[in-house]
């Protein structure tokens, strides 16, 4: 039996790449003569940089507020034979970089990604894959717009403020200091939302408060999008503000798209167009994804079901698993409709989420020795019957 396993992250858990060896080692305990291989994903947000690079590269830069890190990015492939580089904003920017007690959803920036993608650029980047996901910002991508050479200044010419929160008093925009190779390298948004920039479903309203906002927070930082979505209409005619996917990152979507020479693809699309994901699918026998959480998310851009669409395109069936796991008939409906033939839940009985979150590694390993097991006796049983003799009644 081959077996591909493709896993996205395991959010505040461990990596795709950890997810995606732990499966390995179940799936050998439970079948010692199966074949793995391992393809971890992502679909734009964490884990993109480690899915896709062939080589890393570490940087300095600044976490979401403010404090000095080491992120990093990569190129695909070889760094000798390909110059397109692969930055995930979640790297520097992102919400696992904040403890829940220093997020602070009106200052949180991402001049830190402005600075990883810069270090890309001056590292030989002429293309850039950009994951959108993760962030503990909601600034409309100024900050990082801002590492790049832009200015974003008040009515009196001064520059506002890092953060969100400071948008409502944006007056122009300057780029006079932004060198024309960085506003025209070409950029793909890896991305796996479409809310808009601003509304109901927009970024502030939506995403912001797992960010840390409260409810007068959250309207401040909607109107300071509407607000930069207005001074960018007016820097360049661009009109971000409805655009999907715009909403994306806190609104890092809509800022890229109007300012750089951005463009929007499905991030788990390109991640498999980019990891050989066809080619992966066509060699295994049946595919094992997971995220951590299978829930009404799910069947709709994120790495599960995207991964399982390929596989079902190849007739190949697609199980996952995760941390916690949905039974709403609907879903599950969803799921099947992917390609997903069926579920499970890692967790082994009750326990506090900090004790499940700790031992995701070996319960995943489990799972998947018990699904291994289960798929070696059904292919044995399968064997079987199809070389016995059959009995006429």
């Amino acid at each position: 039996m081959r077996v591909l396993l493709a896993p996205d992250s395991f959010k505040e858990a461990a990596s795709a790449e950890v997810i995606a060896q732990a499966m390995a080692r179940g799936i050998m305990r439970g079948d010692p003569q199966a074949e793995c291989r391992l393809l971890p994903l992502s679909d734009g947000g964490e884990g993109l940089t480690h899915a896709l690079a062939g080589t890393l590269h570490s940087a300095e830069t600044v976490d979401a507020i403010g404090r000095p890190i080491i992120a990093q990015f990569g190129f695909l492939g070889n760094k000798h034979t390909s110059r397109t580089a692969v930055v995930e904003l979640a790297s520097a920017s992102g919400l696992e970089r904040v403890s829940p007690a220093d997020r602070n959803a009106l200052v949180a920036s991402t001049f830190g990604t402005g600075l990883l993608i810069r270090a890309a650029i001056d590292a030989g980047a002429d293309c850039i894959v950009f994951g959108l996901g993760g962030s503990a910002t909601t600034d409309g991508g100024t900050g990082l717009a801002r590492a790049l050479g832009f200015h974003f200044l008040d009515t009196a010419g001064h520059d506002i403020p890092l953060g969100g929160g400071s948008l409502v008093d944006l007056s122009r925009i300057d780029d006079s200091e932004v060198p024309d190779f960085v506003k025209n390298v070409p950029i793909v948004l890896a991305c796996d939302v479409t809310n808009p920039l601003t509304g109901p479903e927009g970024a502030a309203h939506v995403f912001a408060p797992q960010k840390g906002a409260n409810a007068a927070q959250i309207e401040l930082l909607d109107q300071g999008l509407a607000n930069l979505a207005r001074a960018i209409m007016q820097y360049n005619g661009r009109d971000i503000e409805h655009t999907p996917g715009a909403g994306a990152a806190g609104g890092t979507g809509g800022g890229m798209l109007g300012l750089f020479n951005a463009t929007v693809k499905p991030g788990i699309e390109l991640v498999l167009n980019l990891a050989h994901g066809r080619e992966a699918c066509a060699w295994a026998d049946v595919i094992i994804t997971g995220e951590g959480s299978i829930d009404s998310q799910t069947p709709y851009g994120k790495a599960p079901s995207g991964i399982a669409k390929l596989a079902q395109s190849q007739g190949k069936p697609t199980i996952a698993i995760g941390g916690t796991v949905t039974r709403d008939p609907h879903t599950v409906e969803a799921l099947n409709e992917t390609g997903i033939v069926a579920t499970f839940g890692i967790a082994p009985g009750p326990a506090d989420l900090t004790t499940l979150i700790a031992d995701t590694e070996r319960n995943v390993e489990i799972t998947c020795a018990a699904i291994a097991s289960t798929l070696r006796v059904a292919s044995a049983t399968a064997v079987t019957a199809a070389t016995s003799p059959c009995e006429s009644v």
